[in-house]
């Protein structure tokens, strides 16, 4: 049956293709080959960069987890172990140990003997066995009345009142502790105003709207604007501090959340930009002139007071990446100079030394080199820029990478020049997830002031979490003034 007319169809076969190559029968042999070579040298090309993008994902890119279609074989620079999880053969266990004051006693007593006799207690005690109960008692609310009485004076008659402690200002408030235990919930652990809600109504038989919720959290928000502050200047101070950028969606759009962080403290920022307005606006790296440690984001160069340092786990994933998708040679030994030189460094610091020997030094900077000629032998040279060709000139994953860790290689290798220096930017990376996880949790922040509120509070939890506080009794003493985290 012939197929019906489709004058549109039709339409569209008559009009040229835009791609249309030009008539060859003017060409000679060779000039025609040399035009189908060109055409297939294209194709190959084009055909190789979308493999190449196609086997990209988390662990060789810095492409997030979330964007992995399907479970495959990573390859994780971590060494595997053939031992189990859990204790080891020869581990000695331990077992949570009685306390010395339980709260309650509960005699077991017996009745009766086999031969009939009834016990009353009064008879010899030979022995008594111990086992103790850990359990917690049911949530309840603790309701506290405060009464101001007024009382007339025998002597001259006048009415005398009672005045309400001072934080006593309503009829009916939430004390501090249950406001603490609220922004626990949500800032520690992560729970969205709904999920917080319905926890303190169905544990508690509390009702506690969510405008409430918002309420308790803009107020501790306001309580630690000075420890905040404190943070902040601490990080200005110190010798290492970690940076890093990732997307935080506010209002239905994306924003983006900082965080400069080091082992004992932690400062997020929310703002509308990534770029150096937000760096500015948070006021950490303008102040800065210790070591930053951070990825290859152009932007953090504009600071030059302070000394850079670059992650090497984002250049293990780098290299990984040239790895899946070509033949080369320099990224395999790069790759396990990397993860050798990590390995010498963390086993001296392991036996408390201080520094590798000036001979290691010089025979890793040797070897360094010698993997970067490898890949200048093995890598083509960028190409020259055309003509009124405008922009940079494309030079490919592998030729830019192999730049990078020329031009940049004592900022890639100070880890084992200088123990103070970090290997990566993992520490920045972990303090980041937690927010991360967040918005996965509950979405879209509603408005800015929540989001700034929640990055507040972060930054005061996290803060506490490093210096060994107790989270709940650190978030219970801003709601009184007393601050425990440490400048």
């Amino acid at each position: 049956m012939d197929r019906p007319f489709n004058s549109s169809r039709q339409a569209k076969k008559d009009l040229p293709l835009k791609n249309m190559p030009l008539p060859v029968s003017h060409l000679s042999e060779e000039e025609f080959k040399s035009l189908c070579q060109r055409d297939i040298d294209a194709a190959w090309k084009q055909h190789s960069e979308l493999q190449r993008r196609l086997g990209l994902h988390s662990q060789n890119s810095s492409k997030p987890p979330s964007t992995d279609l399907a479970k495959r074989k990573r390859n994780n620079s971590r060494e595997s172990s053939s031992r189990k999880s859990g204790g080891q053969p020869g581990h000695q266990g331990h077992t949570r140990a009685q306390v010395e004051n339980p709260d309650e006693v509960i005699s077991c007593e017996l009745e009766d003997c086999n031969c009939g006799h009834q016990f009353t207690g009064d008879e010899e005690l030979l022995k008594s066995e111990c086992r103790q109960l850990i359990d917690i008692p049911p949530p309840q609310v603790q309701v506290s009345e405060y009464q101001a009485n007024t009382y007339r004076c025998p002597g001259c008659g006048e009415k005398n009142k009672a005045t309400f402690p001072s934080e006593i200002k309503a009829p009916v408030q939430y004390g501090n502790n249950l406001q603490a235990y609220v922004v626990y919930l949500m800032n520690y652990q992560l729970l969205p105003y709904k999920r917080t809600a319905d926890l303190l109504l169905n544990l508690h038989e509390l009702p506690i709207s969510e405008g409430t919720l918002r309420n308790i959290q803009q107020r501790f928000a306001e309580n630690i604007e000075t420890p905040v502050k404190m943070i902040k200047q601490s990080l200005c101070d110190a010798d290492l501090v970690h940076f890093d950028e990732s997307g935080l969606y506010t209002s239905g759009k994306r924003d983006w959340l900082h965080v400069a962080s080091n082992d004992t403290h932690t400062f997020y920022f929310h703002h509308e930009s990534r770029g150096f307005e937000a760096l500015e606006a948070a006021g950490i790296l303008a102040k800065f002139k210790g070591v930053a440690c951070h990825d290859l984001w152009k932007t953090y160069y504009k600071y030059t007071e302070c000394v850079h340092s670059l992650c090497n786990a984002h250049h293990l994933r780098d290299l990984q990446g040239i790895i899946d998708s070509s033949n080369f040679i320099w990224p395999i030994k790069m790759k396990a100079f990397l993860q050798k030189t990590k390995k010498l460094v963390d086993e001296a610091k392991s036996e408390n030394k201080a520094e590798l020997s000036e001979t290691l030094i010089k025979e890793l900077q040797v070897e360094f080199q010698s993997i970067l000629d490898i890949g200048e032998a093995e890598t083509p040279p960028p190409p020259e820029r055309q003509s009124g060709q405008r922009g940079q000139v494309a030079k490919g994953k592998n030729r830019n990478l192999l730049e990078r860790f020329d031009h940049r290689r004592e900022e890639i290798t100070d880890f084992f020049d200088d123990f103070d220096r970090p290997f990566d930017n993992n520490q920045a990376e972990r303090d980041i997830r937690m927010v991360k996880v967040k918005q996965k949790i509950s979405g879209t922040f509603r408005n800015t002031k929540m989001a700034q509120n929640f990055c507040m509070a972060r930054s005061f939890i996290s803060t506490a979490t490093k210096q060994g506080l107790n989270v709940f009794d650190a978030i219970a003493g801003a709601f009184t003034g007393q601050f425990l985290i440490q400048s």
